[in-house]
């Protein structure tokens, strides 16, 4: 523990009542929650633990593993009613779940008088319909001296809505704020003690990604010229780089929220529209090609007329250039014949349409084949429309995958010199095998851990073109049953006539 976990705690004693503590991220919250433990005794009664996801969980037992009293249990659906009184009735720490926890308190079969207070873990989510709510005002009114101490570690998820720090304290009948962020006195002195050593590396982007990235803010500024005419928020904050930052949308939500509902359609779809945006610039530099290339797809499918930004000058430019990251449109010689989506957009638009391909493949009218050839056609996977002209596969690289591999490589010639030098005896091979000399990387979510260890593993373009080939086998699918529709209607019209 850090001095100022002490202090926390020592704040927290205080109060008999206990109170809410809110922390920036990354100070260890698992170490105030297992200090707390450790100083419950089983003759205090029982202390209940709330609203603990499983990782929350496995941290804060693996922080107490010395110590084996108070009994720390975890109470699921896997125990029986009988089984839950009996451990009730012996005491000591439970993480449990809500819904179990309101039950056997509404049957009577918690004995109130004996729990000593609930520690509540993710305090932000809290709601005044919640059933930790519930439970807590169960509790006071049957137990006035036990303690309610809350805990929060977001406190950028502390300001959205109207007083919502107040509104928390007042569900868990808590008068006490404990507010510790990571620029108060003691915490920014025992962060300064042991500075790490960081090394800013900056990678550039690709042309394509560049020209997506200058086409989502000229979209993004188009979408805040249009909120500025409703003199509804602060045009102060309406602005390009400040809606770059993930807290630009509470900001906006924070000023609308009181008349949310009276606004129009239109604004309300302005804001949605500037977060779709935002994630989109996040995206861009988070995943690889094909899966922002799916994405798009995907917002064109179920936002579709609805959206705004959509139907804006330069948003062709994003699909453009996201598929061209993807794949392009050549020639069998290897010549390219245009853009990527040109192929795309020459699908199922009539007869001009069929005219187009038929001038780039020099065959004949789709009209004039018989459905045995198109469903040859299909089966081998081509279209006679344009058998010069396929889709080649890129599958443009991340950048920041050729940075992550080129330091990776250079921490491993580190090591290998470490070890055969031998300039730490402590720290031998087998010890660097056991884990001792591990290199962490961080992702912001499991879907980029999970694409970075392929990666590494089998290799960026593996993964890359691996996506792709699923991307691309999807379109030429799309290929082939748009032209087999629109050749079969093209003939019915021509038969009739």
């Amino acid at each position: 523990m850090l001095g100022f976990h002490e202090h926390i705690i020592a704040d927290l004693l205080e109060d008999s009542h206990g109170g809410l503590v809110v922390t920036g991220s990354g100070l260890g919250l698992h170490k105030l929650i297992a200090a707390l433990i450790k100083l419950h005794d089983v003759s205090q009664g029982i202390l209940f633990i709330l609203s603990a996801n499983d990782s929350q969980r496995q941290t804060i037992k693996e922080e107490i593993q010395p110590r084996t009293l108070p009994p720390l249990e975890v109470i699921n659906s896997d125990y029986t009613s009988q089984d839950r009184v009996d451990r009730y009735g012996y005491g000591g720490v439970f993480f449990i779940t809500s819904q179990i926890l309101v039950v056997d308190m509404l049957n009577e079969k918690v004995p109130l008088s004996r729990v000593a207070g609930f520690i509540v873990l993710n305090a932000h989510r809290l709601t005044e319909t919640c059933t930790e709510a519930f439970i807590v005002r169960l509790y006071r009114f049957a137990n006035k001296k036990g303690y309610v101490r809350a805990f929060s570690d977001k406190p950028q998820a502390m300001i959205s809505g109207f007083s919502k720090p107040e509104r928390i304290m007042k569900n868990l009948f808590v008068k006490k704020l404990h507010l510790w962020p990571r620029f108060q006195v003691f915490v920014s002195e025992a962060l300064e003690k042991n500075p790490p050593e960081v090394i800013d590396i900056r990678v550039p982007l690709t042309s394509y990604m560049k020209g997506i990235q200058s086409a989502i803010i000229e979209v993004m500024d188009a979408c805040l010229k249009e909120l500025r005419k409703t003199n509804k928020v602060d045009v102060e904050d309406l602005t390009v780089e400040n809606g770059l930052f993930k807290s630009f949308h509470d900001i906006v939500r924070q000023q609308l929220d009181s008349i949310w509902h009276i606004i129009g359609r239109k604004t309300k779809q302005l804001v949605g529209d500037l977060r779709t945006l935002r994630k989109l610039l996040d995206y861009l530099v988070r995943y690889d090609a094909v899966t922002y290339l799916k994405y798009l797809d995907a917002l064109r499918v179920s936002e579709g007329m609805r959206s705004v930004w959509i139907f804006a000058a330069p948003s062709h430019r994003v699909f453009d250039f996201a598929k061209k990251r993807v794949y392009q449109v050549v020639r069998a010689d290897g010549g390219k014949v245009g853009s990527a989506n040109g192929l795309i957009k020459g699908v199922g638009r009539g007869r001009g349409d069929a005219g187009k391909r038929r001038k780039i493949s020099g065959n004949e009218s789709a009209s004039k084949r018989s459905n045995s050839d198109r469903t040859q056609e299909t089966e081998n996977g081509s279209s006679r429309d344009a058998p010069g002209v396929e889709l080649e596969v890129v599958g443009e690289e991340m950048p920041k995958w050729k940075v992550l591999r080129e330091v990776l490589e250079e921490i491993e010639e580190e090591r290998q010199k470490r070890t055969a030098s031998e300039v730490d005896p402590h720290i031998s091979q087998d010890a660097w095998d056991d884990g001792v000399g591990a290199v962490l990387v961080a992702c912001k979510d499991e879907r980029s851990c999970i694409q970075l260890q392929d990666c590494i593993t089998k290799g960026p373009q593996k993964v890359e073109m691996s996506e792709a080939a699923k991307k691309h086998q999807n379109i030429i699918n799309f290929e082939i049953y748009m032209r087999l529709i629109f050749s079969e209607t093209h003939y019915c019209v021509q038969h009739v006539d």
